[in-house]
């Protein structure tokens, strides 16, 4: 995606370009001149100096993308100098879709591949271990919790054992050589599970005993409701004052680690995945018939 040409001069605030000096550029905002809309321009630094251009299409030399951290965050950037991060795709919103080439030779194999936004100003190199770290895991702690009940909805039954089987996500392994030629090892498991039954009731579950959320018949994980839910709620005496159906919520807690070249390990702070079940529960009465 080009970025459409500005229909203005920008003054150059810098020394002539030239192919010996370092360029790192970067998305900034300014003013037109003549409308007072807002443009979105490159500003480099070059030389020490500021020099602003239309488009990084005017920036007089090979610019290549970068990835560092500026006032958005983790972003990419244009610069001089081959970082090894290469654009796959560009977003109308400036973001853009990367790889990165860890065997230092241009036009290698890529990995690591990410979504960044650009930054939005002055950038600088580093990348912190925390953002490489969740960029390998995002999709192994994205994962949701996905419990098999038995009755299942919506038959849950009053007096009568609800059953919830789960198996978690396979510890995570994984390892890469970020940009600066270290290797970066990322480990992350589910620390803990926890079931609330949304009647106030709650379980929580420890790796030890993963192996025994097998539901029906015999699984750790259950359950019985004592107050049936009906539509609406306490439409009757016997009926949940303000349920129509339980929120049952099952819940992922996530532990990941992150070391360089064998350092110490770092944890990686990542939110908890929950599940929630809208799980009505009914009412069987035994009644005694004469049958004359």
């Amino acid at each position: 995606m080009r970025w459409v040409v500005l229909p203005l001069v920008f003054l150059s605030l810098g020394l002539p370009a030239s192919a010996q000096e370092a360029y790192t550029c970067w998305a900034d905002q300014v003013p037109d001149p003549l409308t007072g809309r807002i443009e979105t321009i490159t500003r480099c630094r070059v030389a020490g100096e500021i020099v602003d251009y239309a488009t990084e299409y005017e920036v007089p030399l090979r610019l290549f993308a970068a990835v560092g951290s500026a006032n958005n965050g983790t972003c990419w950037y244009w610069s001089s100098v081959w970082s090894g991060w290469e654009i796959i795709t560009r977003n109308a919103d400036g973001s853009a879709f990367l790889g990165f080439d860890s065997d230092g030779v241009p036009g290698g194999p890529l990995n690591l591949d990410v979504t960044y936004p650009v930054c939005t100003s002055e950038p600088t190199a580093a990348v912190s271990g925390d953002a490489l770290a969740w960029d390998l895991i995002r999709d192994y702690v994205h994962q949701q919790p996905g419990p098999n009940l038995n009755p299942a909805v919506p038959w849950g039954l009053t007096g009568a054992e609800t059953h919830l089987g789960l198996t978690p996500p396979p510890p995570f392994t994984d390892s890469i050589v970020d940009p600066t030629g270290e290797v970066l090892d990322v480990t992350g498991t589910v620390a803990a599970i926890t079931v609330d039954w949304g009647d106030g009731a709650s379980l929580t579950f420890g790796p030890e005993v993963f192996s025994l959320l097998t539901g029906f018949p015999d699984g750790a994980a259950r359950h019985t409701y004592e107050v049936k839910t009906c539509d609406p709620p306490g439409s009757t005496p016997r009926c949940h004052p303000s349920l129509s159906s339980y929120p049952l919520q099952v819940r992922f807690q996530w532990f990941v680690q992150w070391r360089v070249s064998g350092g110490d390990w770092t944890t990686l702070a990542v939110p908890d995945t929950v599940t929630t079940v809208a799980y009505p529960v009914q009412e069987i009465i035994s009644v005694l018939a004469d049958r004359g």
